[in-house]
């Protein structure tokens, strides 16, 4: 009887699973690439010190990953572009 009772307990416990997190969903707004990318890709200097490579390396590796990676956005969330990936991942 109380097996029964923990088993149900637990079910009503659960938390449901979301497709995208609250803290991705302002990516948009607050996230690395839309705030500071922009900002850098006008300014040589500042781009080569944040990402430790000139934007003609950058340019290049970013060809070479986005042959890659070829994700569509679905209905449920949008796919995050082979750029957003690479500038995330260089900091």
């Amino acid at each position: 009887m109380l097996d029964e009772e923990e088993k149900n307990a637990s079910l009503s416990d659960k938390k449901k699973r979301v497709w995208v997190r609250k803290c991705f969903r302002s990516k948009k707004s607050e996230g690395e690439y839309w705030t500071l990318y922009k900002e850098l890709a006008d300014d040589e200097i500042k781009f080569c010190h944040y990402f430790r490579m000139s934007k003609h390396q950058f340019n290049y590796l970013l060809q070479k990953i986005e042959k890659d990676l070829k994700k569509k956005h679905t209905t449920f969330r949008e796919a995050i572009s082979p750029v957003e990936k690479l500038t995330t991942c260089l900091r």
